[in-house]
């Protein structure tokens, strides 16, 4: 299947390049992490500080109310507020969680599109990804966040940094997105533990689950947070898609069950292309049983369908701009392509 995205999706908005000396950013749209991990935090402003960028916060993003960092509201204002702040140029999410669904029906989709700035973020920030894409043409980023990848005991991972600064930095497309070697799945409990570098293990290689070639338009995220816009008005618009997901578990029951609903909604019969983050656990990347699973789950795809691609929750990780013009190839050599900048020149 062949897709040519100009005719099917309407221009990108895309906002201005992030330089050192701009400004990011920082909002917490869901869990309070910020306020509770405070050595965590200050490591991560005094990183991005160190890496030339200056940094600011939403007036709420400290707040610690229960399994949130403040009211939908509070939450809903700070975005607004960054939008507002000309001196923003990148708005960044601290983390992720279970809550950022509760902000779509009170943001200013009106106030976001006449502030451009790219929004960054993965997990349960795909839903505010979508909403924005979907309302705005926004060329919103699925990308690191601040505590978990800014974070970092002696600093972000190269790869991430170095994608990062390269999407964002410059309005030159990716091309061809590097698959890092390794992986860094080690948890070390924050604030208590994490004070050295994380164990790397050799990372799973991009691998194929369906062949074939094709072109589309980039949108994706964490699958369960994609899942539980399906029905509502944030449902995006997925025709010639290349649709990049990625989970949170290795959990064969529970992966079987995304994808049914996945199929059920009529996905696969209307993307051109399907990539799939790397798992939390390689070995489980590389396994029969994950090809297997996939292979099921997607029975009757015609496109082509890559595992082992280094987006979301996986460290390192490449940033993906929704609504770029893409190309994503699955056979002895699997490559996904990013043909659009993220940013405008």
């Amino acid at each position: 299947m062949s897709f040519e995205p100009t005719a099917m999706v309407p221009p990108v908005l895309r906002p201005p390049p992030l330089r050192p000396g701009d400004t990011i950013g920082i909002c917490s749209p869901s869990m309070p992490h910020a306020a509770r991990y405070p050595r965590r935090r200050d490591r991560a402003l005094a990183h991005l500080r160190e890496l030339g960028y200056e940094v600011r916060g939403g007036r709420n993003w400290l707040r610690d109310t229960g399994y949130t960092a403040g009211s939908p509201q509070e939450r809903a204002a700070d975005l607004h507020e960054l939008f507002l702040d000309d001196r923003v140029r990148v708005v960044m999410t601290a983390i992720g969680g279970h809550s950022a669904g509760q902000l779509l029906d009170l943001l200013d989709y009106d106030l976001i599109r006449a502030h451009p700035k790219p929004l960054v973020g993965y997990s349960d920030t795909t839903a505010l990804l979508v909403a924005v894409w979907q309302r705005t043409r926004l060329g919103v980023v699925l990308g690191p966040q601040l505590l978990p990848q800014w974070g970092e005991y002696g600093g972000s991972l190269p790869y991430t940094r170095r994608m990062f600064e390269r999407v964002l930095g410059s309005p030159e497309p990716l091309g061809p997105v590097p698959v890092p070697d390794d992986q860094v799945v080690e948890f070390l409990p924050w604030d208590e533990a994490d004070d050295r570098p994380r164990t790397a293990l050799p990372g799973p290689p991009a691998r194929c689950l369906n062949p074939g070639a094709a072109h589309g338009f980039l949108i994706g995220g964490t699958i369960e947070t994609l899942l539980s816009l399906a029905g509502t008005r944030y449902w995006p618009d997925l025709d010639g898609a290349l649709l990049m997901l990625e989970s949170t578990t290795c959990n064969p029951a529970v992966l079987a069950a995304q994808f049914t609903q996945l199929r059920q909604t009529g996905v696969l019969e209307r993307i051109s292309g399907l990539g799939l983050g790397r798992f939390p656990d390689p070995a489980f990347d590389r396994s029969p049983e994950a090809a297997e699973l996939v292979a099921r789950e997607t029975a009757g795809f015609r496109g082509p369908v890559v595992g082992g691609l280094p987006f979301g929750h996986t460290d390192p990780m490449v940033c993906l701009p929704f609504g770029a013009r893409a190309a994503l190839s699955a056979g002895e050599r699997c490559t996904l392509s990013v043909l659009d900048g993220a940013v405008a020149p």
